[in-house]
């Protein structure tokens, strides 16, 4: 049996800035691959063909292992971030839809038209479900969704693709 304790979801990033004051870095991935050039989704794509016409993602965190301007990154993100997000997303909305169904059904269950009142409740209960999940997705957005540094790769990867991206 594996220990998910402390299992992370990673990512290769290129670091874009580096802030000496604070000790943070910014960086950078594509969405395919490192840079977002080929659809080869490989970790072996060279910085140098970043472009501001491909889709990155940029994020910014704690410099933990003293990387550089332009040095490839491990980014991650505890994995068990990933099965409480789905829970807050799914879990949480579909509870108080059937909450306030149910409730609205019980109060209203001697009218005629008790499933319409049933119905409205739900929606109105889905709604406030999912008012909660925002709610609570702000309050986790800098604890444990918070990406973290795990590594520094120590040499540069060369881009094994031919097609690069124009300049």
């Amino acid at each position: 049996m594996t220990n998910t304790k402390n299992a992370y979801l990673e990512r290769l990033a290129v670091v874009v800035s580096k802030n000496e004051g604070n000790n943070t870095v910014v960086c950078e991935y594509g969405v395919n691959g490192l840079c977002g050039s080929c659809s080869e989704k490989t970790d072996n794509c060279a910085p140098e063909i970043f472009s501001s016409e491909q889709k990155t993602m940029v994020f910014t965190l704690k410099n933990t292992c003293n990387a550089e301007l332009r040095q490839i990154v491990r980014v991650g993100v505890p994995a068990k971030s990933l099965l409480l997000s789905s829970f807050i997303s799914y879990a949480v909305p579909l509870f108080f839809m059937i909450a306030c169904a149910g409730l609205t059904f019980s109060f209203t269950s001697e009218n005629a038209r008790a499933d319409v009142f049933a119905a409205l409740g739900a929606v109105a209960g889905l709604g406030f479900g999912f008012s909660v999940s925002m709610i609570l997705a702000k309050i986790l957005k800098r604890t444990i969704w918070n990406p973290r540094m795990l590594g520094v790769l120590p040499v540069k990867p060369e881009c094994k693709n031919t097609t690069k991206v124009k300049n």
